[in-house]
């Protein structure tokens, strides 16, 4: 985990063991599934028109609409919301964010280099992506069967943020520091240089603050 190449907050490198198993969804979370459980249609039916009409202004809130597009421009706030519905639908099996560790061990999907050389073939980043979001899945999975690990939006996680977590986090499960003032996302998006798109990137922001870069995917256990 971690990088020489990145920014001090990378560093160091260190291995840590996932000791718990856990799903992942193959896909970022899309504007339909939100809708679906938020409450209301996508707005692309004029059914989602009636309701989003009488619904909170949050209930539709990315930048770049379409229904298999990534939902984006929620904060980590907004998400915990989101998982308190869903969690409240399935019998079987309990939905989070991963942590930080968890997000990177899947996004490595096994490897140890430092960026991806596929790059192309498997993310929307600067260079491809149109100057914004794209429909998941539209890329090639990684090993894991896993689609835009790298690219498309960047996804918020479960942990608070501290520059210096690395040199001292447990070495098996770290799940971050106990408080802080930000939360961290994973993961290059749609405006990401070639450069920055690599599995330990890591950035953080206010739990409160949205931004049209800015998804998430979801992990599961079971009850």
């Amino acid at each position: 985990m971690g990088s020489d190449r990145g920014t001090g907050a990378e560093r160091p490198v260190h291995r840590v063991r996932i000791s718990k198993g856990f799903e992942m969804s193959r896909y970022e979370v899309t504007q339909s599934q939100w809708a679906a459980v938020m409450g209301t249609a996508h707005p692309s039916t004029e059914a989602g028109k009636a309701a989003n009409a009488e619904a909170a202004p949050d209930t539709n809130p990315s930048h770049f609409k379409g229904p298999s597009f990534p939902v984006e421009n929620v904060s980590w706030s907004d998400v915990q919301k989101f998982l308190t519905k869903l969690n409240t639908r399935d019998t079987q099996f309990v939905y989070r964010l991963p942590t930080e560790a968890e997000w990177e061990y899947a996004s490595r999907a096994g490897t140890t280099e430092d960026a991806p050389k596929n790059l192309n073939e498997i993310a929307w980043f600067e260079a491809n992506s149109g100057g914004q979001t794209q429909p998941v899945g539209r890329k090639q999975p990684n090993a894991w069967g896993l689609y835009d690990m790298h690219g498309n939006v960047s996804e918020w996680v479960q942990d608070w943020f501290a520059f210096d977590y690395y040199e001292d986090s447990p070495p098996a499960d770290p799940a971050g520091p106990e408080t802080g003032s930000y939360r961290i996302y994973r993961g290059c998006g749609w405006f990401t240089s070639a450069g920055d798109c690599r599995p330990a990137l890591r950035a953080f922001d206010f739990p409160n603050d949205g931004y049209y870069n800015v998804g998430f995917r979801l992990v599961r256990t079971a009850k």
